[in-house]
């Protein structure tokens, strides 16, 4: 029985910020972490990028595949499954998964889902954006408001400007050497991000 996408469907307040964050970055190389609607929302609001998505569910790719069938973006997608790890909770800090190719110009990071806490391991999808952004790249990462999530964010981003509306948080990527410490402590501190 096909899954009902909908049931994973952002709100409009969400989806107008991730089209004003993506309007603005006019991306070329998408990394995503949680494959699911917003891989269709980047590949027909973005026609230009290529896709590479991720998620730690391969049965869920395989119904993705199959619920987008035909769809005339497909090809510009590049799914790849992953594994979180090390295991253990949240608190133990998760690897970022391989990548040998080019940078990203913009990465979304949803993934993995929290609702699975053995398997939660967003500190692996921010430590990968961290490693794979090219500079000024906009980092783009949905829960935003949650203590896990800005907490993430002040640890692996904390030295550039970070923005944040209702679930939505951005950055543009900024190598920590390029940023005086006074300003990367002023940013750290961000109370809004």
């Amino acid at each position: 029985m096909p899954i009902d996408l909908n049931q994973f469907k952002m709100s409009a307040i969400e989806e107008a910020e991730l089209r004003g964050v993506l309007t603005l970055a006019q991306p070329k190389r998408i990394a995503e972490f949680g494959s699911g609607l917003t891989t269709r929302f980047w590949a027909e609001n973005a026609p230009d990028a290529r896709i590479v998505t991720w998620d730690n569910y391969p049965d869920w790719i395989a119904e993705l595949k199959t619920a987008f069938a035909g769809a005339p973006w497909l090809s510009r997608v590049e799914w790849r499954s992953y594994s979180v790890t090390p295991d253990g909770p949240r608190e133990v800090e998760k690897d970022a998964v391989p990548w040998d190719g080019e940078p990203f110009d913009f990465l979304f990071l949803d993934g993995p889902r929290s609702a699975h806490p053995q398997n939660f391991g967003r500190s692996g999808t921010f430590r990968f954006a961290t490693r794979h952004a090219a500079p000024g790249a906009l980092i783009v990462w949905h829960d935003a408001q949650r203590p896990h999530e800005r907490e993430m964010a002040r640890k692996y981003f904390g030295h550039c400007a970070r923005h944040r509306r209702g679930s939505v948080g951005w950055c543009k990527w900024e190598p920590a050497a390029k940023v005086s410490t006074l300003t990367a402590l002023l940013r750290k501190m961000n109370p809004f991000a």
